[in-house]
């Protein structure tokens, strides 16, 4: 397999090209998270190694830094230009992540959503209030980076809204809408601390 790298990677380099140029026009024309959600959608369906060389090639050149052997599995998304990805990272299949932060060593499973913050959409109008009329659509979206510190596992089908700190451990389908300290072990819907089992 060690043979194999060096030459899979130029191939997904090349492979990815079309995509790159497809996304620079995108992105002059459209803005650079609308392009990279359209392009994304392309990149993300194809499967095999040759899939994880161009999702590797393509991400590098789209997002705003992607470090060395990431792994980004087959249907995973990217939504917003102003990610960025640390060293050996891992994320399983049909991921979806936004303006994200994520630290080196960092583990996410299967159908992980990393969303750009817990205010995306503001607030609802309301009777006599502010945004009295509107509807979710109407309002000024909000986006603010999430960050995953270095060596953070997140678990299958976990939404992640706040911050999870260095060596924190989400479980499989936890909702995280306060941030998680480093090296705590959350799950639930609110995500909230889990009892430390004695060894």
């Amino acid at each position: 397999m060690a043979i194999l790298k060096p030459g899979l990677r130029l191939f997904g380099a090349i492979l990815s090209l079309p995509f790159l140029l497809k996304y620079a026009l995108l992105k002059a024309s459209l803005g650079a998270d609308r392009g990279l959600s359209l392009v994304s959608e392309s990149v993300a369906g194809f499967g095999g190694l040759l899939g994880l060389a161009l999702r590797a090639a393509f991400y590098r050149g789209a997002l705003s830094r992607v470090g060395r052997d990431v792994h980004f599995g087959f249907m995973t998304l990217f939504s917003k230009a102003g990610a960025t990805v640390g060293d050996r990272v891992y994320f399983g299949r049909f991921c979806v992540i936004g303006l994200a932060e994520i630290g080196d060593d960092v583990m996410l499973a299967d159908a992980v959503q990393v969303l750009s913050g817990r205010h995306q959409h503001g607030k609802p109008g309301q009777a006599g209030g502010e945004n009295a009329g509107q509807t979710m659509r109407d309002n000024e979206q909000h986006f603010t980076q999430v960050r995953i510190g270095a060596g953070a596992w997140i678990g299958a089908g976990a939404v992640v809204m706040a911050d999870v700190g260095a060596g924190a451990v989400v479980g499989a389908g936890a909702v995280v809408v306060d941030p998680v300290p480093a090296g705590a072990r959350v799950g639930g819907v609110p995500a909230r601390p889990l009892p430390v089992r004695a060894a």
